[in-house]
């Protein structure tokens, strides 16, 4: 039998035995963890769509890496030898680190998935504004949740079958699924149905992350789709968390399910003398000097003329919902401001008392118009002229600009007269 101080000097050497084959594996994995990050960073400095390489396998790699390194340290260093029994700690160390290893292993396995996410949506960078491109990102972004789910329940699942215990309940659990199956499912009937209707929003294409939509009486963007809810956030950057089976359930409005573009229209109650000619003219004059119009629609209608008033409706069309709502907002302003100055007797009125407003006659009044439209096609055919002829040297300009004096005199004269 070994004296006191050998036994004790003999634990101490291989306690610093396993402490030294620790440190060594724990190095030995932070070293091939930085090689590989070095690797990663190269790979992402020769091409920028490989950056996410790095942003979501950096930390699950070290983390592996260490806890490999050091937990086979540990076990290299008390395994059994011809002239030395393993510890007594040893089987219960193994079984722990085994359990660490599943769950870095689970870590690990998520970030190769975000990976492949960020791989499938970086090939389609240049077109990420499109209907397809949000498609493919909202069916990734359900893919991911959905692998990762089951990634980490398999881990965990792994976990419990390393103790014995949990593999005699396996079996009778196996034995009795059926039942637990349809416990289950009466029990979890509206999240089941939540996460059914998540994955058939995905992978239908009836919804996508960045759509417009109206559901239940909500504006807003889709933000954010899960398996059992989607974010909706609205223009004064609320947000409401709405449960998936509204979209598979009800009818919603999708503004942006194939393009974005969209026409909309300005209406007026005016007076029945209004000019709807000028009016017309002077609405194409203002969509061409604002950048929120797309080119696409501009018209100017009269809708209605019972009652007292006549409705005139105008149409225009923008890139996307956020640049209509300007343009409408310009355009009603524009053409409101144009009604008090250049024809302030169109405004609606009820003729039940003294006109403050007296209308010039019927034929200054057709005058006007075609006054207003001769304008218009002047201008017309001098942007005509412009576009083709070449930059002329300034010779004619006093004169051009007399002649449009001339021509404006009248009108001038008018709006005096209006004053």
């Amino acid at each position: 039998m070994l004296p006191a101080d050998d036994t004790a000097t003999e634990v101490a050497l291989d306690l610093l035995t396993v402490l030294g084959h620790a440190a060594a594996g724990f190095l030995i994995g932070i070293l091939v963890s930085v090689v590989l990050t070095i690797i990663m960073r190269q790979l992402a400095r020769r091409d920028e769509n490989l950056s996410f390489l790095s942003r979501n396998l950096r930390l699950p790699q070290r983390v592996i890496l260490t806890i490999f390194g050091t937990g086979m340290g540990v076990l290299i260093a008390s395994a059994p030898t011809p002239w030395q029994a393993a510890p007594s700690w040893r089987a219960n160390f193994q079984q722990v680190f085994l359990i660490v290893m599943i769950f870095a292993a689970a870590y690990g396995v998520t970030g190769i998935i975000k990976t492949v996410e960020d791989a499938v949506i970086a090939r389609k960078r240049n077109a990420r504004e499109t209907p397809q491109f949000r498609r493919i990102r909202t069916q990734m972004q359900v893919i991911t949740r959905v692998l990762i789910g089951v990634v980490w329940i398999a881990a965990a699942a792994g976990a419990l079958l390393t103790f014995d215990q949990f593999r005699a309940i396996g079996a009778s659990l196996l034995a009795s699924a059926g039942l637990a199956s349809l416990v289950a499912g009466l029990a979890a009937q509206s999240s089941l149905t939540n996460i059914f209707a998540g994955i058939q929003i995905a992978f239908t294409g009836s919804l996508k992350v960045g759509d417009i939509v109206v559901a239940d009486e909500n504006y807003g963007t889709i933000e954010e789709i899960t398996l059992t809810y989607i974010v909706l956030k609205g223009w004064d950057e609320r947000r409401w968390i709405v449960p998936s089976t509204l979209f598979t359930t009800k009818t919603f409005e999708n503004w942006t399910r194939e393009e974005p573009k969209r026409m909309g229209t300005i209406e007026f109650d005016l007076d029945w003398l209004v000019p709807v000619e000028a009016m017309r003219i002077e609405l194409l004059r203002l969509v061409k000097t604002t950048d929120l119009w797309d080119g696409r629609t501009a018209g100017l209608q009269v809708t209605d003329a019972t009652g007292g008033s006549v409705r005139v409706r105008a149409v225009v069309s923008a890139e996307n919902s956020s640049k209509l709502f300007d343009l409408r907002c310009l355009i009603r302003e524009q053409l409101i401001n144009w009604l008090q100055t250049q024809a302030v007797y169109a405004l609606p009125r009820t003729r039940l008392e003294p006109e403050t407003a007296t209308a010039p006659p019927q034929e200054e009044r057709e005058d006007f118009v075609e006054q207003v439209k001769a304008d218009w096609e002047a201008e017309q055919a001098d942007e005509k002229e412009s576009q083709l002829l070449p930059p002329s040297d300034g010779e004619h300009a006093p004169e051009e600009s007399h002649q449009r004096s001339g021509r404006l005199g009248w009108l001038k004269a008018f709006r005096r007269s209006l004053g």
